[in-house]
């Protein structure tokens, strides 16, 4: 199953009138759920601040702003004066945000976080409580402006953080739900039984009891944890079901012991869920009562549209409605709505928030306030350029797709002198690669058989690449013995360093994915034994050739010529007098031809030996070899 990426989101404590989200780039869009209107829009300053990474709503009252500074007197008649976004950046400090002024008004001092900002809460007493990439727990007192307090909640990366007041606890979720002691700062209880990294929680109280729920990124699952600060590795008390994967959850608890969950999924549906707070049971597994789907109102086609956030109204009169919002993180469209819950799907046909706002858009065209700016009206031929430049009448287009704009990425710009690419640079191909299916892209960087390369690579890549990599690897195993080669550093690092995700993938998706890899690796090894056998022979063969052409050359020493001292000059050389008698001597020349004959029938004795060997492949090397010296010596003797 893939990932869903974790969405910065909340309304606000006064009944959710205003929500606010933070986009992809880090910017902060604060909405009216009334009215739906975009009251501010903030992106932050990079060097000053960086990205917005986390968010909480915050009510602060007069008295305890200090009177000293203007800028933080807030006008208690409105409501939404009182209220502030402490922001979590990406630099690890935390910021509050001015909702009325629309600027950020404080920067809190003192200790901070090393890396960013990961998940923000807020007790409703003054204090924030922030988790970061770094391992550590910060606490934060809104009064002094200040770090106050600090543990570590490592070794795991802590993703969400949520405060229980009443235990005076913090309840940490990274792939377990810690519980820490925040007076003594210690750990006093663990949950285990999620198989990926915790994408959201929340928390509720009924009765004296605090619960947590949670869900991961992996799972199709809702887990609740009960909080009573004893034991260790502690299983789920509830578990509700879900049709995808959640981003955002919601709950309520009533006086009469109902409890509302309301989960958010990445498809843009809504389950709802009816629970009795009194009979949690761990014995069966929760279905959702009723769940919310929204539809586009198109005359061609029937779209979904997105749902991105819930929230249970808290309000007598409105007892069952509840507050969503539909669209994407940029337009949105708010909606109070009440769920039929004699039927299990109830399917809301409303109109695309972008047609929406361009209808709106058109429309404002034609009113006083739209009509305050005029655009001139100039003929061309009046216009004098200062530009010497001809002005050129066509329009330019930026029609190159992706793949042309990949394939046009200069890899000699990542290369080594020694033409290996660079390791810093191998995730972010690997992940181009992968995305565009460039093949020629993928052989550059799986070509690659260093251990550290791989390794590092492997480290950075993000986790909703994994199973495409899987399937890369899968087809490059049925290459040649290089690429092989290559494909088993990659698939034994892939395999070492992420175990725990593979096998929590679905045991199907899983098995066709491997499937191939296995099927290669069973075909390998039934031709080893093969491979192994005809290996030996080839051995054999080559070891008894070198030792036979050995001996060979130990027979041709028996020819010997032998010089006469005094045909020797004084030089060291014949007299050609005495080499013209031996070469017209024919004795001589039928004594050599008879040599040469005794030592072909000498080769072709060997050739029989070898054969005879080869077939029996058996018998002692020291009788081999005496047997062919007797040979060498009855042939130079004859």
């Amino acid at each position: 199953m893939s990932l869903v990426k974790k969405h910065v989101l909340g309304f606000s404590s006064n009944g959710g009138k205003l929500f606010a989200v933070i986009d992809e780039q880090g910017t902060l869009r604060i909405w009216d759920t009334e009215s739906n209107t975009l009251k501010q829009e903030y992106t932050p300053s990079l060097q000053l601040t960086g990205h917005c990474t986390a968010l909480a709503w915050i009510s602060i009252n007069a008295q305890r702003i200090k009177k000293s500074r203007k800028s933080l007197q807030i006008n208690d008649s409105t409501t939404i004066g009182k209220h502030y976004i402490a922001l979590g950046t990406s630099k690890g400090t935390v910021v509050l945000f001015s909702v009325t002024e629309g600027k950020i008004d404080r920067v809190l001092k003192g200790d901070k976080h090393d890396g960013a900002v990961t998940s923000i809460a807020y007790d409703n007493d003054g204090h924030l409580y922030t988790v970061g990439s770094d391992g550590r727990a910060i606490v934060w007192s809104v009064a002094e402006e200040r770090s106050i307090r600090q543990w570590p909640v490592g070794p795991e990366k802590p993703l969400n953080v949520a405060i229980l007041p009443k235990s005076r606890t913090l309840a940490v979720a990274s792939r377990q739900l810690k519980v820490y002691d925040v007076d003594k700062k210690e750990l006093v209880e663990t949950f285990t039984g999620h198989s990926g990294e915790i994408n959201a929680i929340n928390s509720f109280e009924f009765n004296d009891n605090e619960y947590v729920i949670t869900t991961a990124r992996m799972e199709r699952v809702i887990s609740f944890w009960k909080i009573d600060r004893k034991g260790r590795n502690k299983a789920s008390v509830c578990t509700l079901l879900m049709e995808d994967v959640a981003h955002s959850l919601a709950c309520e608890v009533r006086d009469n012991g109902q409890l509302r969950i309301a989960s958010v999924t990445r498809n843009g549906n809504i389950h709802i869920y009816l629970l009795n707070a009194e009979s949690i049971s761990v014995e069966k597994y929760v279905k959702p009562k009723v769940s919310l789907q929204i539809a586009s109102d198109g005359a061609e086609t029937v779209e979904p549209i997105h749902a991105i956030a819930a929230h249970f109204v808290e309000d007598a009169q409105r007892s069952e409605e509840i507050l969503f919002g539909y669209g994407s993180r940029r337009l949105l469209q708010f909606e109070r709505y009440t769920p039929n819950y004699a039927e299990k799907l109830n399917v809301i046909v409303r109109t695309e928030p972008k047609k929406l706002y361009a209808k709106n858009k058109r429309s404002e065209q034609g009113t006083p306030a739209a009509l305050k700016a005029q655009v001139p009206i100039v003929s061309l031929k009046e216009v004098e350029y200062n530009s010497a430049l001809p002005l050129s009448n066509k329009k330019v287009r930026n029609d190159v797709p992706m793949e042309a704009r990949l394939q046009n990425l200069s890899l000699q710009a990542m290369k080594l002198p020694d033409g290996k690419l660079q390791s810093q640079s191998k995730t972010q191909l690997l992940m181009q690669a992968l995305h565009s299916q460039d093949q020629e892209m993928l052989r550059t960087v799986l070509a690659s058989d260093d251990e550290k390369t791989v390794q590092l690579t492997i480290d950075r890549l993000p986790l909703e690449y994994i199973g495409p990599l899987i399937n890369e690897l899968s087809k490059l195993l049925q290459g040649k013995a290089a690429s092989v080669k290559c494909a088993l550093r990659w698939l034994q690092t892939l395999a070492t360093t992420h175990t725990s995700i593979m096998m929590s993938e679905d045991k199907e998706e899983l098995r066709d994915k491997l499937g191939i890899c296995l099927g290669i690796a069973e075909q390998r090894l039934l031709c080893i034994t093969e491979a192994m056998q005809v290996s030996g022979r080839v051995n054999l063969i080559i070891s008894q050739m070198k030792r036979n052409a050995n001996n060979d050359l130990n027979s041709q020493n028996a020819l010997i010529i032998d010089e006469d001292p005094e045909n020797v000059t004084q030089t060291g050389e014949k007299n050609w007098s005495d080499l013209e008698e031996e070469e017209e001597d024919p004795n001589q020349n039928n004594s050599l031809d008879d040599d040469l004959m005794e030592a072909d029938d000498d080769l072709a004795a060997d050739e029989e030996h070898l054969i005879e060997t080869q077939n029996s492949s058996e018998g002692d090397d020291n009788e081999e070899e005496g047997s062919d010296t007797d040979a060498d010596t009855d042939a130079s003797a004859g």
